[in-house]
């Protein structure tokens, strides 16, 4: 049997503190978990910038391993979005999201992780900001890619590196229903965006869903053991930051 555990947080909204981020680097410590986070955790706005980001500090005192880019996150210019992130210690992902020309710098795709033993495949998702073939989209430097697709790629790229696969997305609850469906080879989609908190278990396998809430109020601690008839046993707790 083997056995992965994650913290996940979302839609932080700059509300972690020193504290929270404190708590959650001894909980990572103590578990020997992946701690990810499905966005919006800046203060920014969809399309401005902010000289800095202090939320950013306290992740990395944290400890994170990733963040999806959440819609707070996402800016229509390269500059821009790369700036959003720019102070972020760890994996800054999206699979959807393609720069017009050349690279999008510290954002990737995806990232695999070793822990507990374990390898993890780890891929972004991000809500849809710029339809493609929308008037903003002439504007734009960065473009988005149909977020099947892109999550199509992601499984046949990870899942025969891994011993786990996880989906971090912004994509919302109902578009994480899709996914889960369409793509059960995912062993979890840890969401955001919706602003709740949800477990459940959906598709053939079933894959688990799991929104641990918004504002740095908690995070979700899930414990994975794959059974040796191949079954997944979940246990998913939530503890308070504040």
């Amino acid at each position: 049997m083997s056995t992965l555990r994650v913290i996940h947080t979302s839609d932080l909204h700059t509300k972690l503190n020193r504290e929270g981020a404190e708590a959650l680097a001894l909980l990572r410590e103590q578990s020997d978990a992946l701690l990810l986070d499905s966005g919006d955790a800046i203060g920014a706005s969809n399309v401005t910038v902010r000289r800095s980001e202090p939320v950013l500090e306290q992740m990395n005192l944290a400890g994170y391993h990733a963040m999806a880019v959440g819609n707070r996150e996402f800016h229509f210019r390269k500059r821009g979005l790369l700036h959003k992130t720019a102070a972020a210690q760890f994996a800054v992902l999206s699979a959807n999201l393609r720069a017009r020309e050349g690279e999008l710098g510290h954002l990737r795709p995806w990232r695999i992780f070793e822990v507990g033993g374990q390898r993890v495949g780890v891929f972004g998702m991000t809500r849809v900001m710029i339809p493609p073939r929308s008037w903003a989209e002439v504007l734009a430097d960065v473009r988005f890619i149909p977020w099947r697709e892109a999550a199509a790629q992601a499984v046949a790229e990870l899942r025969e590196q891994v011993d786990w696969l996880v989906a971090l997305s912004h994509l919302g609850t109902r578009r994480e229903m899709k996914l889960a469906t369409a793509l059960p080879e995912i062993d979890a989609i840890l969401g955001g965006h919706a602003h709740d908190e949800l477990d459940e278990r959906v598709g053939p396998k079933p894959t688990l869903i799991s929104h641990p809430g918004h504002h740095g109020a908690g995070a979700a601690v899930i414990e994975m053991t794959r059974e040796p008839d191949g079954g997944i046993s979940i246990s998913r707790r939530l503890v308070e930051l504040i």
